[in-house]
């Protein structure tokens, strides 16, 4: 092997995977910038009997994170982790929707339907862009620091406090699984390098949306939690997809998978419908 597939394929062992046999098609759960799949039970709960692939990245779950998470990079780790369940739906919260898609441009046939519950939306290639020399001396210096046990205790703190204003459910926080996400400094640290890497992500995403010249085929349904987006992001994404549902989910905000599970699991089920070969 090159120097860079051991690197890829160290990056793969570092993803931890929970997989539930069930029915098809599976659904792929992808976790929002420093999230986990514990975020995502209640959502898994909704669905019985379905075949669920929870995917997290590198930092939860006792492993380390390495580096800044590369767009696509992440699509073909992905497309890994699908393997035989293709096609499967994809299930993106927030940053995680740049993945997504990505996956669905490269790995086409790793997809058939993509829901994207409040997603990142940027309209403009630039918008709060970092080198990603940059970005990358910043994660390192976050990282570092709160491996500080004062400085990890005022930024998993602060990460709480965010949250709570993210959901109409702020008590499913204080749950110990939820704490992990980002109690410890592996966690905190893989969410600094998540958040660093955002402009970049957005920019390659952008870019693969050029380079392609069309929309990807995958169909999406979009859940919108308030506050709403604005009408050039769904236009953004419109113009994404060949086939986009906007849904506006007006009893939830930023964490959907707390304030709606029925609703993400609704419109699972609706692609997975659609996608069901006649008889």
């Amino acid at each position: 092997m090159t120097d860079a597939q051991d690197r890829w394929e160290a990056r793969l062992a570092e993803h931890t995977v929970y997989r539930r046999p069930g029915g098809g098609p599976a659904v792929v759960l992808l976790n929002g910038c420093g999230l986990a799949s514990v975020a995502w039970d209640a959502v898994v709960e909704a669905l019985p009997g379905r075949a669920i692939i929870a995917v997290d990245r590198p930092g939860r779950c006792g492993t380390v994170n390495d580096g800044l998470p590369d767009l696509r990079q992440e699509a073909r780790i992905l497309s890994r982790i699908i393997g035989d369940d293709a096609p499967a739906i994809v299930v993106a919260h927030s940053m995680s929707s740049f993945q997504a898609e990505a996956l669905a441009r490269l790995h086409p046939q790793a997809v058939s339907g993509i829901v994207l519950a409040d997603p990142a939306v940027e309209a403009s290639a630039h918008s709060g862009r970092l080198r990603r020399a940059g970005a990358a001396s910043i994660a390192r210096a976050l990282g570092s620091a709160v491996r500080a046990e004062p400085v990890r205790r005022v930024a998993a703190a602060a990460i709480r406090y965010g949250m709570r204003h993210e959901t109409s459910h702020p008590e499913a926080l204080d749950d110990e699984l939820w704490r992990a996400c980002h109690d410890t400094p592996e966690a905190l640290a893989a969410s600094a390098a998540e958040l660093a890497s955002y402009g970049g992500q957005a920019a390659d995403l952008a870019a693969l949306r050029a380079e392609q010249a069309a929309p990807a085929a995958a169909p999406a349904i979009l859940l919108e939690g308030k506050p709403f987006h604005p009408a050039g992001q769904e236009e953004t994404l419109e113009a994404a997809f060949s086939h986009l549902e906007i849904r506006r989910v007006p009893q939830s905000r930023h964490l959907m998978m707390l304030d709606a599970p029925e609703e993400i699991a609704r419109a699972v089920d609706d692609l997975g419908t659609a996608a069901a070969p006649e008889a």
